[in-house]
């Protein structure tokens, strides 16, 4: 087992996971309610955060493709700073050119090679890819992206559309508390059909169209955010943003009131092809962050506290200790100059 990392899983938990690929029904997409346990010997934990970084093309006039230049400049934070592992907001896999499809088919898709592990080398390629599942994941065959985290390679973790991890690092075993959601069912109403067919038919599909479906979501998240008071940290980890005008979606709303009656300590999205922050208040104990820019990038949410310029490509970078969290939002824009644009730094839940 690598020294970075020391993960215990809820071994019996996974055999029980359906792994039929064709299946949509059963386990792979319905919550998994026993954390996934996770050990450091480390004094801190480090990790890395972005989406929406699954598209290859290269542009007129560019040397880098956009997706080139953010892995480059994080493979070399991630060496800089031993990063424990990657917090990845999803839509991991886009059209980047005529002919190809969105998302995967299957586990043997050539995209898992070319686009992942052909794009993200050294440490990258050696860390765990902690993963929620995007609107273009779900294009394609969401399925095969949990069956390629549980039989072909686990470092790609996504054991399921929601689960939940608790970290210990430090003397004082200090906790971690990761609640990671797939938010699609709180995006897209079930109308949306003429725009987004095969996403609304495969939520449909997986019995996701009703509302009383969206409930039950939303009292699992509840029930597990009940479960983990005890601990120092939470986040919450999923595709689409809480920031501004870009949570009037849908369901979505339902969301914030969540996280900020039970202290989550911040939520990390993308969706929105920008780096943005809105940061947490008298009253309102939740930081929300953007990290959308792996690969495309769009202008900022509006609403937000601090937004990077339209245009600009990157990454979110963390170092948790005990009692202090620190961030900085590096811009990757220009792969040979990749540079810190954004600081700040949050305390633990009062």
């Amino acid at each position: 087992m690598r020294s970075y990392l020391y993960v215990t899983l809820a071994i019996l938990c996974v055999a029980l996971l359906t792994t039929n690929t064709n299946a949509f029904k059963g386990d792979l997409v319905e919550p998994h309610d026993k954390p996934y346990v996770e050990k450091y010997k480390s004094d801190k934990l480090d990790f890395l955060t972005f989406g929406d970084w699954g598209y290859e093309g290269v542009e007129p006039g560019q040397i880098y493709g956009n997706q080139s230049k953010v892995s480059i400049a994080m493979d070399d934070w991630a060496k800089n700073y031993t990063s424990n592992f990657i917090i990845n907001t999803g839509d991991n896999f886009y059209i980047s050119f005529d002919g190809d499809h969105e998302g995967v088919t299957s586990v043997n898709d050539p995209k898992w090679n070319r686009i992942w592990k052909g794009a993200y080398k050294g440490r990258l390629a050696e860390i765990v890819w902690y993963s929620v599942a995007g609107n273009h994941d779900w294009y394609g065959n969401i399925t095969a992206q949990v069956d390629y985290s549980l039989n072909e390679d686990d470092r790609f973790f996504l054991p399921s559309a929601y689960y939940v991890r608790e970290s210990y690092f430090g003397p004082k075993k200090t906790k971690v508390t990761w609640i990671h959601i797939d938010t699609n069912i709180f995006f897209y109403e079930p109308e949306d059909t003429e725009d987004r067919p095969k996403l609304i038919n495969q939520l449909i599909e997986v019995g996701w169209d009703t509302v009383q479906t969206i409930n039950d979501k939303l009292k699992w998240i509840e029930d597990r955010l009940i479960e983990q008071q005890d601990t120092k940290w939470i986040f919450v980890v999923g595709h689409h943003p809480l920031i501004g005008k870009c949570a009037d979606k849908y369901y979505m709303g339902s969301l914030r009131p969540l996280f900020e009656k039970y202290r989550v300590t911040a939520y990390f999205s993308g969706h929105t092809h920008s780096l943005a922050v809105e940061s947490a208040k008298d009253g309102q104990p939740v930081t929300y962050f953007l990290t959308g820019a792996g690969s495309k990038t769009d202008p900022p949410c509006e609403g937000n506290d601090w937004g990077a310029p339209d245009g600009t490509l990157g990454f979110l970078h963390t170092t948790l200790t005990e009692d202090k969290f620190t961030y900085e939002f590096v811009d990757a824009t220009t792969a040979n100059d990749p540079k810190v644009i954004y600081t700040g730094s949050l305390t633990p839940r009062p």
